[in-house]
Order: C-alpha cells, then structure tokens, then sequence
C-alpha cells in the first residue's frame, strides 16, 4: 500500500521504507503532506484520530484468514503474521471505521479495482492530488529494498492471494485453535454471511506450528514497547501543539 500511495498521490515527504508516524521529523512546515507506513501504527488510532485534527489512517482491511497463510519476502518458508496481531488491528480501528479521517481500503476491492479504489481515496482525502494510476504503479514505482523483499518482486496488481486461504486449511484451524473462532468477525466485516464455512475446517487436523511473529507477547515487552510509544508520543504532541 505504501508504494501505491507514493507514486500514485503527490506527497511533499515521503518515507519510502517502513516508518512509524512518531519517528518522522518534526519541522515540516504546517501545510506538508507526508505518507509514513508501520503496520503497528494502529495502536495510534485510539490515541491520535480525535486530538490530531490533521493527522489522517489509512486501514486495510483484508479477509484475516488471507493474511495469516501470508508469506514474507525476508522469511518465505514461514507463515507471516497471525490473529494475534489481527485481532489487534481490528481492536484499535473498530470504534473509528465511520470517521471521516480514517480511510478503510478493502484489499480484496484493491487487487480487483486498484483505479477505483484510489478515487475513492482521493475523494476522502481531497488535499491529495493525483501522480498516477494505482493500476500503473508497477511501471513506475522505485522501492525501496525493504519494500521490494516484502513483495518478493515488483509486478502488476492481481487478485492471485484472494481466497488463498483454502489451501491452507490446516493453518486456519491452527489459528483458531489457539486465539479462537474469528467466525463473528467475518460477518461482521461482511466476508461470510455465516458460520457455515467452518464446514471446510472439518476433519482438519489443525496445524500450530509457530510462524515469523509469536502467538502470544510477553507482559513486560507489551509494557516495555508501551512505554515507548508513550514517551515518542509525549514527543509527538509537543512538537505539534496538540
């Protein structure tokens, strides 16, 4: 997402590497427009969608079964992310899905209709002006080397992931077994209209082999990496007379 909003929006500063909000500098002009991406930037939403009249989210919103049978450039042999974190992405942007400032993008809508996608962006956010077609982007993008061993390759935008999920069975059924059904949060989230898809998972023997990230966080690196944020958003808030 962070390459298609680069080269497809004008952007005064861009971070072409993944970055949290909270680390970028803080003497940019009042009227510069900047794109950060960092996954864990999620937790900021509670915390900055309502006191930062500025400040605007982008949110993928993705079947969460996809994204735990994702793989990885930088650790293709495992499994990438999990319901954990998820769960934690679902917890932090739920209460703010209607706000005008934050601008959830359906990834599966994104594969499908990435031109469509980005005028809709660029209706919600009408300070962006326009550089070029998502559809495009692979023409003219310049990742990063982060970037391009996340995407393992620069390439056109295709639905190939959507629904990939169904051969992985077994990582679904292990995913479940050890944070729980997600069955409720596909309805609501519009994905199944009912629980009669864990039909598939029938007879599955579940497979709970570890992935990249850890199922379950440690008390004190929860509280450590809270402790943190905290302070680069004390920092933050300063900075902007907020």
């Amino acid at each position: 997402m962070l390459e298609l909003m680069i080269t497809g929006f004008e952007f005064t500063a861009v971070q072409s590497t993944e970055i949290s909000l909270l680390d970028i500098p803080q003497d940019f002009s009042a009227d510069a427009t900047i794109c950060t991406k960092k996954p864990r930037d999620h937790h900021l939403v509670p915390r900055l969608i309502e006191r930062d009249q500025q400040q605007w989210f982008v949110s993928m919103v993705r079947d969460p079964r996809d994204i735990v049978c994702s793989r990885h450039g930088l650790k293709p042999d495992a499994y990438w992310a999990n319901l954990r974190q998820w769960r934690e992405w679902l917890d932090n942007t739920r209460p703010y899905r209607e706000h005008p400032r934050l601008v959830e993008v359906r990834y599966e809508e994104l594969v499908r209709t990435p031109d469509a996608v980005q005028d809709m962006i660029a209706e919600r956010i009408p300070f962006l002006a326009l550089a070029g077609k998502f559809s495009e982007f692979h023409n003219v993008s310049q990742p990063s080397k982060q970037s391009l061993t996340a995407m393992r390759s620069l390439r056109p935008i295709n639905d190939a992931s959507v629904g990939r999920w169904r051969d992985h069975l077994p990582r679904i059924a292990g995913q479940m077994k050890i944070h729980g059904s997600i069955s409720d949060e596909l309805v609501e989230l519009g994905y199944e209209m009912d629980a009669s898809w864990l039909d598939e998972l029938d007879h599955v023997e579940p497979d709970t082999s570890p992935g990249h990230w850890p199922e379950f966080m440690p008390a004190e690196h929860i509280q450590e990496q809270q402790q943190r944020e905290s302070e680069k958003l004390k920092i933050y808030i300063n900075a902007r007379g907020l």
